[in-house]
C-alpha cells in the first residue's frame, strides 16, 4: 500500500530509513509520469509497504505535536498610519 510520496530519491531514502528504524519494510517505486530512467535520482517516488503494516507506517510518518506547546499563530500586522499608506489605500 502507498503510505507516502517523495519528491526525489534522497527524500524517499530518508522516509524509508524512518520506516526501517521502526521495523517497517518498504520499497520506493517511481511514480507514474516519473518513470523515466534518464531522471536518475530526480523524479517522484511512491513509498510502498505491506498492507498489514500500513497503519503502523502512517503512525510513524505522522508528526506528533510538541507536548504542551501550542503551535505558534501568525500575528496580524498592524495597519500603518494613513499618512504612510499609498494614496489609493487611503481611500478605503
Amino acid at each position: 500500500m502507498r503510505v507516502a510520496y517523495a519528491q526525489n530519491q534522497p527524500e524517499a531514502e530518508m522516509i524509508q530509513g524512518l520506516l526501517r528504524d521502526n521495523g517497517v519494510e518498504s520499497i520506493a517505486k517511481r511514480s507514474m509520469g516519473s518513470d523515466v530512467p534518464d531522471f536518475l535520482a530526480a523524479g517522484a517516488r511512491d513509498i510502498l509497504v505491506p498492507a498489514s503494516r500500513a497503519e503502523l507506517a502512517r503512525e510513524v510518518l505522522t508528526p506528533e505535536p510538541e507536548d504542551g506547546v501550542p503551535e505558534p499563530q501568525p500575528q496580524p500586522q498592524p495597519e500603518p498610519p494613513a499618512a504612510e499608506r499609498p494614496w489609493w489605500r487611503r481611500l478605503f
